[in-house]
């Protein structure tokens, strides 16, 4: 979903995946399981709504 929007996967610290896009603040997104909670799938639906 945010790459689609633009954003790039930069790095992976631990379970946190951190997506950035050139004039945007970086977004850390925790992935465990190769499962994201519900409530970051919200917070990227609301990214540049």
């Amino acid at each position: 979903m945010l790459e689609a929007r633009g954003y790039r996967l930069t790095r992976i610290r631990g379970s946190h995946h951190i997506f950035t896009k050139t004039g945007v603040r970086p977004v850390p997104i925790p992935v465990h399981k190769g499962k994201v909670k519900p409530a970051y799938v919200r917070l990227i639906r609301k990214l540049e709504a």
